[in-house]
């Protein structure tokens, strides 16, 4: 199990170790083969994730078949089949005995009846509430999700953007490294400050015969970096890795922003379900305001047809794709935990894609995907070694080069007679060459140093990855699977929304259990 570096931390969260334990029926849960060659891998990986969707949307698929079944059965069903309520009244009786309902304008329902109407239209008032609710944190949850996926893609970028910049920074510094070993051959400088001012006497406090040898011996050293393979060929490497490279962040374009279509149409379909989950309110408010009204005489209005024609096929088309996104989610979420449970584990997920994609254990893309993710050890480029002592002898050199600088030239001609003022004059021109070529391997080295892109990249790989993004898909599966739960209900109960309708039966079938209405009246609402 990795821990974490001295850049971030690393957890394996509780949520993506359940999700890895999702069924897969048989087939493999090593996210690796999603890049393989081979086909029957791929097919063999995905298809595992094309079941865990399944499980969903089969859910779904079993309730809406359901809902078609009950619709046909009609009214032997009760409310599950979507239509009016249906419900026996007695007409009531005047003083004289009279039961001529257009006399007395009351009716007698029964108590029962009217309580499954009560209890019918209070669940769908509930479902309604969770499912406002659900579509509000399934927007939040989109954001979330949207952010995480975007910071995942401009860390991508980065990394790209740092490794673009090295085979032309790196052909500048080539040429100023060969323009200066020419310059320290021709001028003999490292020779001369082997040998300069030998047995000199301390110049403010500084023995000048050691700094000059310590100086001529960073100097050689740079000069035998200059010629070293490993950066002489760093180009060639790097030129490869920048054509993965942008095809990996061309691949992942649909990250990028909030512009993106997968976005902006998830987050305006679920605002426009959120606004039919409130007309629904609205419908099944005003018929509880309107009450009864008789079989065969229903009222039909602009409203009822943009009820029946508009608004419950909307949204019954809307809750499938909540059903859908959930899935997709759910599947988004287990593929996560095959790569986050793999890499946290044994550190080797992101390597063997490497593999899977062509390249080989020696080759440089694979060498420094392993050191930003797992090495990196106190700022140390181990892959690239010249890169390192090149960075350490430059940085010597310059540190040599101010303290000759510092020294008193009158001092210093009094300890070093007949050496200094040459000495001095030649270090002129040198300290010049090393300002220039440490600028220019600064521009290749702060590209490729640990402290630049390890944190970028364990950062996209642990933090990101296999943090954020795994809570945002968390969130929006459980949000997305709420709405698409409640939708369903609201539309099992969808026969809420219409004004229950009432038939008569002969007088005196009534018993005390009974509710007596007016033609006009409401049911408490």
């Amino acid at each position: 199990m990795l821990e974490g570096t001295e850049y971030v931390s690393i957890k394996l969260l509780k949520y993506v170790k359940d999700m890895y334990k999702i069924p897969r029926f048989g087939h493999s849960q090593d996210f690796t083969k999603f890049f393989s060659d081979s086909k029957t891998e791929q097919n063999d990986y995905m298809q595992g994730l094309i079941l865990a969707f399944s499980l969903m949307m089969i859910i779904a698929a079993v309730w809406f078949v359901a809902l078609i079944i009950l619709r046909v059965l009609g009214h032997r069903v009760g409310c599950a089949s979507g239509k009016p309520a249906t419900i026996p009244a007695e007409p009531m009786g005047d003083k004289s005995g009279s039961v001529n309902t257009n006399e007395t304008g009351e009716f007698i329902v029964m108590q029962a009846d009217q309580n499954r109407v009560n209890r019918t239209r209070i669940a769908f008032f509930i479902a309604v509430l969770y499912t406002l609710a659900a579509c509000g944190v399934l927007i939040y949850s989109l954001v979330v999700t949207q952010n995480s996926t975007q910071e995942f893609y401009e860390y991508a970028e980065d990394v790209r953007d740092s490794f673009a910049a090295v085979p032309a920074n790196l052909s500048t510094f080539m040429e100023s490294s060969s323009t200066f070993t020419t310059s320290i051959d021709d001028s003999g400088l490292i020779a001369e400050l082997s040998t300069f001012c030998p047995d000199s006497a301390s110049v403010g406090g500084v023995d000048p015969s050691k700094v000059a040898a310590d100086f001529g011996a960073a100097l050689s050293e740079i000069v035998v970096l200059n010629s070293e393979a490993t950066l002489m060929e760093l180009s060639t490497s790097v030129a490869g890795m920048n054509d993965e490279l942008s095809d990996a962040v061309e691949f992942m374009s649909f990250m990028k922003g909030p512009g993106e279509p997968w976005f902006w149409v998830s987050v305006l379909l679920a605002g426009v379900l959120a606004f039919l989950t409130l007309y629904l309110l609205a419908s099944a408010w005003k018929a509880g305001k309107e009450g009864y009204e008789f079989v065969g005489e229903t009222e039909e209005n602009i409203n009822t047809k943009i009820l029946d024609f508009v608004a419950i096929p909307l949204f019954a088309a809307l809750v499938a794709a909540a059903w859908f996104g959930a899935s997709t989610a759910f599947t988004a979420s287990a593929a996560n935990a095959d790569f986050c449970v793999a890499e946290i584990s044994n550190g080797d997920t992101v390597l063997n894609i490497l593999q899977a994609r062509g390249f080989e254990e020696s080759s440089l893309f694979y060498r420094s995907a392993d050191e930003y993710l797992h090495g990196c050890v106190g700022g140390e480029l181990s892959h690239i070694p010249a890169a390192d002592g090149y960075d350490a002898s430059l940085t010597t050199a310059k540190d040599l080069d101010a303290i000759f600088a510092g020294f008193d030239v009158n001092e210093l001609d009094g300890a070093c007679p007949g050496d200094a003022n040459a000495m001095m004059a030649t270090l002129t021109k040198t300290s010049a060459q090393l300002s220039d070529l440490a600028t220019e391997f600064g521009a290749v080295y702060n590209n490729i140093s640990c402290e630049h892109l390890a944190p970028i990249v364990q950062n996209a790989v642990y933090t990101n990855s296999c943090h954020s993004l795994s809570s945002g898909f968390l969130w929006t599966f459980a949000s997305a699977l709420t709405v698409a739960a409640f939708g369903t209900i609201l539309l099992t109960l969808r026969s809420a929304t219409s004004r229950p309708q009432i038939y008569l039966v002969p007088a005196g079938q009534s018993d005390d259990n009974s509710y007596i209405i007016g033609d006009e009246d409401s049911y408490g609402y």
